[in-house]
């Protein structure tokens, strides 16, 4: 692609130079001779710094009889831990970017560390070493004047590794380290003689550890394009239509073994993929708009949840418009799906982002919508408000709950404010949500999430009348006149 967005949401994501079709020779040329500039100047650069001893963020390698040494002179005090802090994708940096490189990924975790070390104010324990054990290995010496609470030490450990996985940007990659904190007790310490063999026993990868953990399967699925997305069908409850899809994504290992977004979400989050994540989500949502389209299945919306990561990140409107300009659909079919608690947590800048979107065009939606922000409605810009499936849940034997979603559908259709129940899983509860003046509503009563091809099916199924669907239609709408 030759235009300028294409180039800024490339060097956005790490590319280095580019070249546009049709490619001449002279350009590629050029592009090949910045490159080797580059790593030119990369080399120069590290090796002067390497220069500068008095520069605190670099760490000479130490041997271990340096770490034994210091370890004897605090064998005394009543406790003591060695910790060895590992880059354990090193591997994976030294094999796709190169040594010099990879040699700035460990330059920038002990700058980390280095800054870590000088932040310390445990009143409790006392950083005795912090030093490299060359490859891709750091070594912290801790003690203490009596033996400290096992929780307090976890919990520092715990800080550390969260603080050292952040996304780092290394000669404009956006990097993840996997960061593993192996630990040695004190009462392990005493046999000082074993501890090199020890410390390469924990950190050698075995056969199990070798392979591949789930977080970097992700960051692979993510970049072969393995991922999958899935609609789940939203019915209008007056006409049993089906009038939308929320998009959700699956992720299937290459054994057809499904892991649950409950375990890779977290995961994402953890290790720095939401944001990659959700815009695929949002650009590969988008694409399959465009295509129903084409192929003239209309008058279907498209339902996306967007991260706190994609909305606190930088020229986040500008990408999405990015993203609908190529996909060539009209934001007036996509609804956008704010959850509740990420509105309540900063509510200036939800509104202020809530409008921007609905002048783009977009509907916007409010996610998980419970009580908590009842009272913010009205001043909130908002279109559809997407009912907390806990309320949903056993609607029928729970008055409490059914006067909560009374009192929303009442101050929704006075604002005039689409409402749909997500979670629908029985008759008895959409018979509750009917009585309760709910719009449309999605769940297992009606379908799953389906694939793309599946979802096409049930559409056009739907559009030529075929029993299947007919009777699903059919069920809903008499679950919602059936007295409760």
């Amino acid at each position: 692609h030759d235009d300028s967005d294409t180039f800024r949401r490339s060097m956005e994501h790490g590319a280095d130079d580019y070249l546009s079709k049709p490619a001449d020779l002279e350009s590629f040329l050029r592009a090949v001779q910045t490159q080797v500039h580059k790593r030119q100047q990369l080399v120069t650069c590290l090796a002067s710094a390497s220069a500068h001893s008095t520069d605190k963020s670099l760490m000479s390698a130490v041997s271990w009889e340096t770490i034994k040494d210091q370890l004897a002179t605090i064998k005394q005090l009543p406790w003591s831990s060695l910790w060895v802090v590992q880059l354990s994708n090193y591997n994976v940096f030294q094999t796709g970017y190169g040594h010099v490189f990879s040699q700035l990924v460990l330059k920038s975790i002990g700058q980390q560390l280095c800054q870590w070390q000088e932040a310390w104010d445990n009143p409790t324990l006392s950083i005795n070493t912090l030093a490299y054990l060359g490859e891709n290995r750091f070594v912290v010496v801790l003690s203490a004047s009596h033996t400290p609470q096992e929780s307090s030490v976890e919990t520092v450990i715990t800080n550390l590794k969260t603080e050292l996985q952040q996304p780092m940007v290394i000669n404009n990659h956006h990097l993840i380290p996997d960061i593993h904190i192996k630990a040695i007790k004190h009462s392990d310490l005493a046999t000082i003689q074993t501890l090199e063999t020890t410390v390469d026993r924990m950190t050698t990868p075995g056969p199990a550890i070798q392979q591949l953990s789930l977080a970097e399967q992700l960051r692979r699925a993510m970049q072969r394009d393995e991922l999958q997305l899935y609609f789940q069908p939203q019915v209008d409850l007056i006409s049993g239509q089906i009038i939308g899809a929320e998009a959700l994504v699956r992720w299937i290992l290459p054994d057809k073994f499904p892991v649950s977004p409950a375990q890779f979400i977290p995961i994402a989050e953890e290790h720095g993929l939401m944001l990659p994540l959700g815009e695929w989500i949002l650009e590969t949502a988008l694409n399959q708009l465009a295509y129903w389209q084409k192929i003239r299945l209309s008058g279907i919306s498209i339902a996306v949840n967007l991260s706190a990561y994609q909305l606190r990140s930088l020229n986040f409107i500008d990408r999405l418009m990015g993203l609908v300009k190529t996909a060539q659909v009209s934001p007036v079919m996509v609804d956008l799906e704010l959850p509740e608690h990420l509105i309540m947590e900063d509510l200036s800048r939800a509104k202020y982002l809530l409008a921007e979107l609905q002048n783009k065009g977009f509907s916007t939606a409010i996610d998980d919508f419970g009580s908590a922000s009842l009272s913010h409605l009205q001043y909130l810009p908002v279109n559809i408000l997407k009912l907390d499936k806990c309320f949903v849940r056993d609607l029928h034997n729970n008055k409490s709950n059914q006067v909560i979603v009374r009192a929303i559908m009442e101050m929704a259709r006075g604002l005039n404010i689409s409402t749909i129940a997500s979670g629908v899983e029985t008759a008895r509860e959409l018979s509750i949500l009917k009585q309760l003046n709910c719009q449309s509503m999605q769940g297992y009563l009606f379908s799953p999430a389906l694939t793309a091809q599946d979802f096409e099916t049930l559409l056009l199924e739907a559009s030529k009348g075929q029993p299947e669907t007919s009777m699903k239609s059919e069920t809903a709408l008499q679950a919602a006149s059936t007295p409760s």
